[in-house]
């Protein structure tokens, strides 16, 4: 059952806008928005959460967040990942939702995070 909720205009704007394009409703794309903000709070520490808020501007975040999921956010991802310190998580080809871990010795595990803790699968 839902819950009626106070929302600011602005933000309304901005979900009527995207979920026109990605034919969603007002109420469908603020829930969209939520659990994506709940994933990044599973995979993300606090600190890289505020220097992430702090650098780029919501509309910066959305638009990005829109366009992850195509060769240029892939690609964009890639670059990032390897300039980190390790371990590496890089997303497997070939099963949705898994990862793959890379240790600085060159070990590779396959497995996903459970909360914010990384579990082997395989």
């Amino acid at each position: 059952m839902g819950q009626p909720v106070k929302l600011s205009d602005a933000l309304v704007m901005e979900a009527r806008i995207a979920g026109e394009a990605m034919q969603r409703s007002i109420a469908g794309q603020v829930e969209f928005w939520a659990s994506l903000g709940k994933q990044m709070e599973l995979i993300l520490t606090g600190g890289q959460i505020a220097n992430l808020i702090q650098r780029t501007s919501m509309a910066d975040l959305l638009a990005r967040l829109d366009d992850v999921d195509s060769p240029a956010g892939r690609a964009r991802l890639q670059d990032y990942l390897k300039t980190h310190e390790f371990p590496r998580y890089w997303a497997h080809p070939e099963q949705a939702h898994m990862f793959i871990r890379e240790e600085a010795d060159g070990t590779k595990t396959v497995g996903r995070f459970e909360g914010r803790e990384w579990v082997v699968t395989e």
